[in-house]
């Protein structure tokens, strides 16, 4: 009886853990723009940056649209950092890692 209370508790913990957004916004990140690589065009690139969290919560994997809005808040805020106003996905996202191209637009 303990075991199967103790695997519930386990299920419930990372349920709930992977709802929780643990990465905010910076007040100079509110007006960075997350854009295609195809929009850059009249942009200016100034760095590249890579965003970094945990993919998985107790083993188990996170949600995909969760992992990918966390990664950009955490490109915005770095790019709010180097100057930037606009942000674009420059790889695609693996273990919870994605790089970004950092721009200054129009």
């Amino acid at each position: 009886m303990l075991k199967n209370t103790s695997i519930v508790i386990v299920l419930l913990a990372s349920v709930s853990l992977s709802a929780c957004t643990w990465v905010r916004l910076s007040e100079e990140a509110k007006n960075v723009r997350v854009i295609e690589q195809s929009e850059a065009a009249t942009c200016k690139k100034i760095a590249t940056t890579t965003a970094n969290l945990m993919g998985k919560i107790l083993g188990m994997d996170r949600r995909t649209e969760k992992v990918q809005a966390e990664l950009e808040t955490l490109a915005s805020n770095s790019a709010a950092d180097l100057g930037g106003n606009a942000i674009a996905p420059a790889s695609d996202v693996e273990d919870g890692k994605q790089t970004f191209t950092v721009y200054t637009c129009p």
